[in-house]
């Protein structure tokens, strides 16, 4: 099961719909902490990759994610994504999504956190998937990717 949050929908009449959502998905209701705990989670996990900490982010993920990706892979992707998109200009949480049980993990519950964000090369989405541990949220994936904005819509022959 999957169900999404986004920063954006959270006014006016938007709010009653995310409250019916939390209220039909007891496991997103947990708490505002948990909520709130796993967004600074990703937030500092992401600050981390900012200043060149890649050996700290893979210290702080999830087994699962130390299994499927070595640290000096780890290392060399960051480097790569830091050397094309250039430095972090701006960045906000944007979207959460729950999933429980995903396919190709370990059971459990999981929160995907997306940020828009703006490098000095290109305007981004970064995700960072979050397993729960006890009342803890923990790093088990980053996936950051360019946003190509659509192509302005051809104008109608007259």
């Amino acid at each position: 099961m999957t169900a999404l949050l986004s920063l954006k929908k959270i006014s006016g009449a938007a709010g009653f719909a995310v409250a019916g959502l939390l209220a039909a998905n007891p496991a997103l209701a947990q708490s505002t902490a948990s909520i709130d705990s796993a967004v600074a989670t990703a937030s500092q996990w992401v600050a981390l990759a900012d200043s060149n900490q890649a050996d700290r982010m893979w210290s702080l993920s999830s087994p699962t994610m130390q299994k499927s990706t070595s640290k000096e892979d780890w290392q060399k992707y960051l480097a790569a994504v830091k050397t094309e998109l250039g430095a972090l200009t701006s960045r906000r949480w944007e979207q959460i999504a729950h999933a429980t049980n995903p396919p190709d993990l370990p059971p459990g519950e999981y929160l995907n956190i997306a940020f828009v964000s703006r490098f000095a090369n290109a305007p981004t989405v970064e995700k960072v998937s979050l397993v729960q541990a006890g009342d803890k949220w923990i790093p088990v994936g980053y996936i950051i990717t360019k946003f190509v904005p659509p192509a302005p819509a051809a104008a109608a022959p007259k």
